[in-house]
């Protein structure tokens, strides 16, 4: 089988699987050129360089196993169990929710207001995409936390394969429980920034998602609650709750379904009355992270 025929094939099968189970694929196509890639360890462009090439039985073997999970919707990233996020790979499996595009947007505003003296928390840390990424960026310490402790070893995993795990603490606990159970107190002219990428799904939306979300993300890693919301309502209550254990200058970014802007901002205001809250849009201009300046 020359590389030509296996892409061809491998579209056809997904292709052919698709319809079957009345569920599209976005791309079969890139699907195959992915998994071949990856089999081949060689770029995209590679494959049509070398399109005539023979594949050795053993590729050929990985790439029939690979087409045959991509065909029953295992998502790419947990097939190869990697995903780019911020121009670096990610190890995931099924115990993580998978790095999304959207969520660099948060790392690209938190940076332009996090400076030496920033105490940074990352709640719902999950691979760690977040806490490695500005870990890697700022090179300076970075406090992390997940409520589950299988999440917490992807994050570590991570944090040593960018050779930063000197620089962050992982917790493990719901929110910010662990952090407040440390009786850390900010000094009142400190800086402190709370980034929280949690599951803000609604139990219909992940009902209706797709198949590679439905079947194989974590679920309590998507959903939270009738609205969507329950867990940041949790999470403004304990800063609001503690709000004498942080700074006059606290800073927190949170990420959301597009749908969510206004019941958010509402939701703010009850807690923060005279917040400054800004909606920050992603890559396709949908409203996608709450700032909120207390």
């Amino acid at each position: 089988m020359t590389i030509f025929e296996a892409l061809n094939w491998g579209r056809q099968q997904l292709k052919d699987t698709s319809h079957e189970k009345q569920v599209m694929q976005a791309n079969p196509m890139l699907d195959a050129q992915i998994l071949l890639s990856n089999c081949l360890n060689k770029s995209n462009s590679y494959l049509f360089a070398h399109a005539e090439e023979e594949l050795s039985d053993q590729t050929i073997e990985r790439y029939l196993r690979f087409i045959k999970r991509r065909a029953r919707h295992e998502p790419i990233s947990q097939i190869l169990q990697q995903k780019e996020f911020f121009g670096r790979n990610f190890f995931v499996n099924q115990f993580v929710l998978t790095p999304r595009p959207e969520t660099e947007t948060l790392i690209e505003h938190a940076l332009e207001n996090i400076t030496q003296a920033t105490t940074i928390i990352d709640i719902g840390t999950g691979s760690g995409a977040i806490a490695v990424t500005l870990a890697c960026q700022l090179q300076q310490p970075i406090i992390a936390i997940d409520i589950d402790p299988k999440a917490i070893q992807v994050a570590k995993f991570n944090a040593k394969l960018y050779k930063v795990e000197h620089l962050i603490s992982f917790l493990t606990g719901s929110l910010l429980d662990p952090y407040l159970q440390k009786n850390i107190k900010e000094t009142k002219d400190g800086h402190v920034m709370i980034l929280a990428n949690l599951p803000y799904l609604t139990q219909a939306q992940w009902e209706n998602s797709d198949p590679d979300v439905k079947e194989y993300e974590p679920k309590h890693a998507l959903v939270s609650g009738v609205d969507g919301l329950d867990l940041y309502d949790k999470l403004l209550e304990q800063i609001n709750d503690h709000r004498d254990r942080f700074p006059t200058n606290l800073e927190i970014y949170l990420e959301i379904d597009p749908r969510q802007a206004m019941p958010i901002k509402n939701l703010v205001n009850e807690f923060f009355p005279n917040s400054s809250i800004d909606l920050i849009k992603d890559i396709s201009s949908q409203n996608r992270i709450v700032k909120i300046k207390l």
